[in-house]
């Protein structure tokens, strides 16, 4: 009778624990570098949703549409009832707001949301944070990846949560996010996101 040496009986017994085992599964989200990258190339886009916010002056909702085209963009925000709607409209680094049928240009440094609604959000960051990307042209004081897209962000002394995503034309975009800075925090619900208009 042959006996199995030491190393060939450890090989054995290693293939048959082996066939044993199952896989693991793989999730089903990209890792961060094809995800950004993914996101990254979406250039024409928009979404319909909600805010609610807490500020020093107490606690607001509205209703956003957001219309995304290149560096173009149009900010719609609505009240309760429609009592108050006023859209932010960005063409060629021009800023202006819609209200009542009348556009009305704004100079820089001017802050619409802030005079319509008491509350403000940075417009030049928005474009990449609600796609869950950072801004590229900052630096990010803290930024947290799990399963493949961004969870926490720090950056321009705003700090975003992303708790949920949603798989749209297969990239994963935020379905909810959290923001808050000094007196203000709030969230924002992202539907209806469309790709290429």
């Amino acid at each position: 009778m042959h006996r199995l040496r030491p190393a060939a009986l450890l090989t054995l017994v290693l293939l048959v624990a082996g066939c044993a085992t199952q896989p693991a599964p793989i999730s089903s989200a990209p890792d961060w570098t094809r995800h950004s990258a993914s996101l990254e190339e979406i250039d024409t886009w928009s979404f319909s949703g909600r805010i609610a916010l807490k500020t020093a002056r107490g606690a607001d909702s509205a209703s956003l549409k957001w219309r995304q085209s290149r560096e173009d963009l149009e900010f719609t925000v609505s009240g309760p009832v429609g009592i108050k709607e006023a859209t932010l409209v960005r063409e060629d680094d021009r800023l202006s707001l819609l209200r009542n049928g009348e556009r009305q240009p704004l100079a820089a440094g001017d802050d619409p949301l802030l005079q319509e609604f008491g509350w403000s959000l940075p417009l030049d960051y928005l474009p990449w944070w609600l796609r869950g990307l950072p801004h590229p042209g900052l630096p990010a004081e803290r930024s947290e990846i799990s399963e493949g897209h961004l969870a926490l962000l720090e950056q321009a002394g705003w700090t975003l949560e992303y708790p949920d995503y949603q798989w749209v034309d297969g990239r994963l975009l935020p379905r909810v996010i959290r923001f808050s800075r000094e007196d203000v925090s709030g969230k924002i619900l992202l539907k209806r996101w469309t790709l290429g208009l």
